[in-house]
């Protein structure tokens, strides 16, 4: 399967100096904004702002919202204000997958950028996207660079992805060069509907946690896609975890990654062998370990290798590659935002 060329659409646009800076005339596709948020609060109302805030202005913001309060959505209401442009959708499902399967299948496109809601985007974000799409008509998935927020590191820390130069990756033997995470991604969106939903499994709110940003772009470059790791277009993050819950953290991710490849070697897929590989040996920070520090990664490292046990809990739908549970749950129909002052219900 190839990737399809490049799309374009008018919109109104304000372009500012980027690295990738294209002639406004070239920059011509829409954007649909995806966040998904469960019981985040009034913090999401920051990232609402951020992206509203952006230098390019042909977009639109879809909040994929699964509080159990109104909290969340009454600051996306009131960050948006009376701006059309955001929908709130509300559902029941819990999951961040399934929300980013109500993101796609509600998106305008034809690009779709997800960043989480505890994040700020930069205000050339969306046009450097963009600009990066258009210079690749054969790129289906862009991941931008994700910032630590201010924080005191005694403390704990903030999950960050600093790429610091552009990287395409066509192969899916490469896999393991990539260094994207979730916060901060782009698609084409028919590059997302013939490579099919995100794992529900997989993912913040699922049975394994996270790792549906990982599996995902696995996928796309077995679909023949190039991907891209780009500095320019970057996000700044502010969710601050403390040392203890990082430990525990690590312990999930593994786990969760070790599902996620150990599910496409199952299907007999030896191109994801190296990528196996590197994150297995990588779970350990070696020097850490040698000299008996703490924080030395024996316990993703463990649930690394337990993932791999867990994934055989689960049959795999080998023509989409997922998981094969809720495949089609928990997708909603959107309701606006910036038009409708009511509350949302729940």
């Amino acid at each position: 399967m190839k990737a399809g060329g490049p799309y374009r659409r008018r919109g109104r646009l304000t372009i500012t100096t980027s690295s990738v800076a294209l002639p406004k005339w070239r920059v011509l596709m829409h954007v649909t904004v995806g966040i998904c948020t469960r019981n985040r609060g009034e913090r999401i109302g920051r990232t609402v702002a951020s992206i509203l805030a952006s230098d390019y202005q042909d977009f639109d913001v879809i909040v994929a919202d699964q509080s159990v309060t109104d909290e969340a959505a009454d600051a996306v209401r009131q960050a948006a204000g009376c701006d059309s442009r955001v929908t709130c959708i509300r559902t029941a499902s819990v999951g961040k997958s399934l929300a980013l399967n109500t993101v796609i299948k509600n998106a305008r496109g034809p690009v779709v950028a997800f960043t989480d809601d505890d994040c700020d985007v930069s205000p050339g974000w969306l046009h450097s996207l963009v600009s990066h799409f258009t210079r690749d008509p054969q790129a289906g998935e862009i991941c931008g660079a994700v910032l630590a927020g201010p924080h005191d590191a005694r403390n704990g820390y903030i999950p960050d992805a600093p790429i610091r130069a552009t990287t395409r990756i066509t192969s899916p033997w490469a896999r393991w060069r990539e260094r994207g995470i979730g916060a901060n991604v782009a698609f084409r969106l028919d590059a997302l509907q013939a490579v099919g939903p995100y794992d529900t499994v997989l993912g913040p709110g699922g049975p394994l946690y996270t790792g549906e940003d990982f599996d995902m772009t696995y996928r796309m470059l077995k679909a023949g896609y190039a991907v891209l790791d780009v500095p320019d277009a970057y996000v700044v993050h502010h969710g601050f975890r403390t040392w203890e819950e990082g430990r525990s953290h690590m312990r999930r991710t593994g786990l969760a990654v070790g599902a996620v490849y150990m599910k496409h070697l199952r299907m007999g897929d030896v191109a994801v062998l190296p990528t196996f590989v590197y994150e297995l040996v990588s779970c350990i920070s070696w020097t850490r370990l040698l000299t008996l520090q703490p924080r030395n990664g024996l316990g993703r490292f463990a649930g690394f290798l337990t993932g791999c046990l867990v994934s055989f809990r689960y049959q795999v739908d080998r023509r989409c590659r997922v998981y094969r549970i809720g495949l089609h749950d928990g997708v909603d129909e959107p309701q606006k935002t910036g038009s409708d002052p009511g509350k949302q219900p729940k």
